[in-house]
């Protein structure tokens, strides 16, 4: 089998492995599904991919790959856009791709998941998935997430768009908290007692405009707009 065919052949179990796991999740997902929406053989799956972790892992690095230059295109041209701007930019190409692409954004907190647990007690992560070449891959390079958005805020201290004050990485890190935190219990918000006076609307307003305080104080750029229904 050459090269070519090799990649496709991977490229196409990939494909259908991002399909069913959009269905079915991660953990209710079989090899068997895979291998049927493929349209090839349970031990073809297997020649490329050693279990289903090393195949999520897979996955995993795919959308990390894929969201880290959606971060590094924020930054457009050199010296075109300010620190502040680039954030700005970042934090949307964010939610967009948690939007768009809820797979991978599900196989990276899965993956953070893990990454914690493998930091607090390695023997409690499961071997399939400490065997998987591509979690190995994503200990190496899971971090340049982290590099861009404190490159990001180093910019923006440095060119005056954020606060002088500001340390870049404890930065970054309670901003990317904020963001993974908003986009996972965003779809609560619909569903709170009328007691509890937020919707989708202003709650996004709301945490931009703290987002925002954050980086540049209270005098900060962002102006909410109005918003019919409740309020905070």
């Amino acid at each position: 089998m050459g090269v070519y065919e090799r990649q496709q052949k991977e490229k196409k179990i990939l494909e259908a492995a991002f399909q069913m796991f959009g269905q079915k999740g991660f953990h209710a997902t079989k090899v068997d599904d895979v291998a049927k929406k493929a349209k090839i053989s349970k031990g073809l799956v297997y020649f490329y991919f050693k279990s289903k972790e090393d195949l999520y892992m897979a996955i995993t690095r795919k959308g990390i790959d894929e969201l880290r230059d959606l971060f590094n295109k924020s930054f457009g041209k050199p010296k075109d856009k300010t620190g502040l701007e680039v954030m700005t930019d970042l934090v949307e190409a964010y939610f967009n791709f948690v939007k768009e692409k809820k797979v991978y954004h599900d196989a990276l907190l899965y993956f953070l998941s893990v990454l914690n647990q493998y930091h607090l007690d390695k023997e409690k992560v499961n071997p399939l998935i400490l065997e998987s070449q591509y979690f190995n891959k994503l200990l190496l390079s899971h971090h340049d997430l982290a590099k861009s958005g404190i490159k990001a805020i180093s910019q923006g201290i440095k060119d005056g768009s954020m606060r002088p004050d500001l340390q870049a990485e404890s930065t970054f890190y309670t901003l990317w908290s904020m963001m993974i935190g908003y986009c996972e219990i965003s779809g609560s918000i619909g569903l709170e007692p009328a007691d509890i006076r937020i919707n989708s609307e202003s709650w996004k307003n709301g945490f931009l405009k703290l987002f925002y305080e954050i980086l540049k104080g209270s005098d900060n750029p962002f102006k909410s707009p109005l918003v019919q229904g409740k309020l905070f």
